[in-house]
């Protein structure tokens, strides 16, 4: 009797065990943010989350080469310009390439065709987000390149970041660069649809083709000279009594 008693009592402690619901752990805070996040923003880890910011999408026309190589953006081929910050630049040329649709993150201009992006997705789920940590950048003098000569049909003005007139972009892709001063003194050169000629230190490689112009003009023979931002003031000339000095030395 007293076995049948034991037993009667393991069964009901087995059903109830059974029976009783499970206990459901409340969701995390990282939890319900990650199941608000598409697929594609979950590939692209970041610091910040960036799904606050209006969103875009856009078939890459090209890079945007800089003079110094490397690049500073891209070009959609519905002729928006996309700036990234020069922290994230190395990585945009490995992330997506010339025809991929891209889902870009950031803010764009009121009146002008510019994007500065802060996270950008690649076809593939790859993603680059800034992480707003300013690098030191190398100085003009370490990476200035040799001469180039450009001239083409211009395709479109080229802005930065803070929507300034910076030069041309060429119907051959070519990127011309002009500090925004010098880029408003001469605007009536840089229309898109007329010839452009510049000549000025660069890069030519993969990514593309762009300089520093130091010149321009709407033929070879019509050339105007215009400043270089941030250039090195330009030596002594070479066998002057001056040629060998090293600024400063004399003070050590």
């Amino acid at each position: 009797m007293r076995y049948l008693l034991s037993l009667s009592a393991a069964l009901l402690m087995s059903s109830v065990a059974v029976a009783a619901p499970a206990h459901k752990t409340p969701a995390t805070k990282a939890e319900s943010f990650s199941a608000r996040q598409t697929h594609t923003e979950k590939q692209a880890d970041g610091v910040y989350d960036l799904s606050g910011l209006p969103a875009f999408t856009g078939k890459v026309a090209q890079f945007l080469p800089s003079p110094h190589g490397g690049v500073f953006g891209l070009l959609l081929e519905d002729g928006t310009q996309v700036f990234v910050s020069p922290e994230q630049t190395h990585e945009l040329a490995g992330l997506v390439k010339p025809g991929d649709v891209v889902s870009i993150r950031g803010l764009k201009g009121r009146v002008l065709p510019i994007i500065r992006a802060f996270g950008i997705t690649s076809p593939r789920g790859r993603g680059m987000q800034d992480n707003f940590i300013a690098m030191p950048v190398h100085s003009t003098e370490m990476i200035a390149g040799p001469d180039l000569v450009l001239h083409g049909e211009i395709w479109q003005r080229l802005y930065n970041a803070n929507g300034q007139l910076s030069g041309v972009i060429l119907k051959d892709h070519s990127v011309i660069c002009i500090t925004p001063r010098e880029a408003t003194r001469e605007a009536d050169l840089l229309t898109p649809g007329q010839m452009l000629y510049a000549v000025g230190t660069g890069s030519s490689g993969e990514l593309g083709t762009a300089i520093d112009a130091r010149e321009i003009g709407t033929s070879a023979e019509k050339m105007v000279g215009i400043a270089v931002g941030d250039a090195p003031p330009p030596g002594p000339p070479a066998g002057s009594p001056a040629y060998d000095i090293i600024p400063g030395a004399e003070e050590h």
